[in-house]
């Protein structure tokens, strides 16, 4: 468990945790309300989280724009 993040309790932390470690999450990002700090687990073997985490420099908005248009787990490209 992450014993330290700023910002998030303990059910969250918790929460985090389970999603971290599921095998069909490939993105979480988190930012706490009122922070400026984001945290981000990615894994670098899916395409969107590795472009999201190694991509080009570009607005988060454009990055979430992007992800939102992304097929769904199952679904055809």
């Amino acid at each position: 468990m992450m014993p330290y993040l700023p910002g998030l309790s303990m059910l969250e932390r918790w929460a985090l945790g389970i999603l971290v470690r599921s095998r069909r999450t490939g993105l979480v990002v988190v930012k706490p309300y009122g922070r400026g700090e984001m945290i981000v687990a990615a894994d670098q073997t899916d395409p969107v989280a590795a472009y999201v985490t190694n991509g080009p420099d570009e607005p988060a908005s454009m990055t979430l724009e992007r992800i939102f248009h992304q097929p769904a787990y199952g679904e055809d490209q």
